[in-house]
């Protein structure tokens, strides 16, 4: 059946690797052109795209500003190294500082999710000089050696041991919770309490950083309860460690159902 396939279908299971996925049982489908929220495979099939691809074509495919900045990108200037300056690289950092909070002025760009929290990692110890990172159970952080060790879920599993150092915790999550809480305040306290309790018995001296998602991505859409990031932040300032919020990308969803549990909180400068 493969040999009645499109060439696009057979170069791709021929050389494509991809992620997350057994080969020998991956079907893929040949996306041949997207526009707006939907997207067409190569036999003409019209499909709707709930998920945004990766979650990042949020503004819909082929906005013609989006595709308008890219041309124009590409005719002025691909690539610059880092150890340049640049205007369009130097306008979106001011321009992500201006929407900042508190004195957040500085912009480390990397090419991914994985690679910035690596990076984050990385600062966390150097800054520190501990070794220690604490990121919560139900999480995922990326694919790369550290990030994956960070990740609190089962495709964590077959990559360890990983990246030494790294402890996990429970986060809140009232529908199963781990505190036997009956109530959002009682979850957020207990969990709260709960982080308080893993630092005190590995050490606060020992931690460079907490991590985790400010809204839990592919492990449900989790928005956390009122008060607990800001009780973490308060909890990372009272031990001196690095708090990095990660892969908020389910974040605008929680906005928009009017969630107030990111009020008051934000990574340390």
């Amino acid at each position: 059946m493969t040999d009645e396939r499109s060439q696009a279908y057979r170069d791709d299971r021929a050389h494509v690797f991809h992620s997350w996925s057994a080969q020998k049982l991956l079907d893929p489908m040949v996306v041949t052109r997207a526009s707006g929220s939907r997207f067409w495979t190569e036999d003409g099939t019209e499909y709707l795209d709930l998920s945004s691809q990766m979650v990042n074509m949020n503004i819909g495919h082929q906005h013609p500003r989006v595709v308008e900045a890219i041309k124009r990108q590409a005719d002025e200037l691909c690539m610059v190294a880092p150890s340049h300056a640049n205007a369009t690289r130097g306008q979106l950092a001011r321009m992500l500082a201006e929407r900042a909070p508190g004195d957040l002025d500085m912009a480390f760009f990397t090419n991914g999710g994985a690679e910035a929290t690596e990076n984050a990692i990385r600062m966390a110890r150097l800054h520190t000089g501990r070794h220690k990172v604490l990121a919560t159970y139900r999480s995922y952080h990326g694919a790369t050696h550290g990030s994956i060790t960070l990740t609190g879920e089962p495709r964590r599993w077959p990559s360890e041991p990983g990246l030494p150092g790294v402890v996990h915790f429970w986060g809140p999550y009232l529908y199963r919770s781990a505190f036997h809480a009956t109530t959002e305040q009682e979850e957020c306290e207990r969990a709260l309490q709960h982080l308080r309790d893993t630092i005190l018995v590995e050490g606060a001296h020992t931690i460079a950083a907490v991590i985790l998602e400010t809204v839990v991505g592919t492990n449900g859409i989790l928005v956390p309860p009122d008060g607990y990031l800001a009780g973490v932040r308060e909890i990372c300032d009272e031990q001196a460690s690095s708090w990095s919020a990660t892969r908020s990308w389910p974040a605008s969803a929680a906005a928009a159902s009017g969630s107030r549990s990111t009020a008051g909180a934000s990574p340390p400068t």
